[in-house]
């Protein structure tokens, strides 16, 4: 038989010539995997019938839309309940508020802050000579003990 060279494209990447026989041997193989794919599809068809496995699957999928069905109309009813009794609003509302006072509480803390920043250096200056005065009059003090100790047992 003769060679199949008129396409060039094919010529150029392959090592190997194809011939025309080997070509026809190919689509045959191919046409008789497509015969015995069809015969297995058609048997699992037939079987998948006889055993009412598509009844079930059908069946299941009736009843997974209707539950589906039923679960989006109980969320819409609840929806427009909640809508209704104003719920929604309240809870906008309550977190509306909510963050006001945070943020009120934020600028008093802020504002208080401020304040112990200008109090501090005064506040620290009080405390230390404070500390200082109760230093000074506890060592006058400590002494006159130790003085007056000593004379009661030197006395003895």
């Amino acid at each position: 038989m003769k060679e199949f060279n008129s396409i060039p494209s094919w010529n150029e990447n392959k090592p190997e010539q194809i011939t025309v026989a080997q070509t026809v041997d190919a689509i045959q193989n191919v046409s008789k995997n497509i015969r015995e794919h069809a015969w297995r599809i058609r048997e699992t068809m037939k079987t998948l019938r006889q055993t009412g496995t598509i009844t079930e699957i059908a069946m299941a999928i009736r009843e997974s839309s209707f539950a589906i069905r039923d679960t989006v109309r109980d969320i819409n009813e609840t929806t427009k309940e909640l809508q209704k009794n104003g719920i929604v609003n309240d809870t906008a509302n309550a977190v509306e508020n909510t963050l006001e006072n945070a943020e009120q509480s934020v600028t008093t803390v802020k504002q208080i802050t401020s304040d112990i920043k200008s109090a501090t250096p005064h506040t620290s200056k009080v405390v230390k000579n404070g500390i200082n005065v109760i230093s000074q009059e506890t060592s006058q003090v400590t002494e006159k003990l130790v003085i007056g100790i000593k004379n009661k047992v030197g006395k003895r």
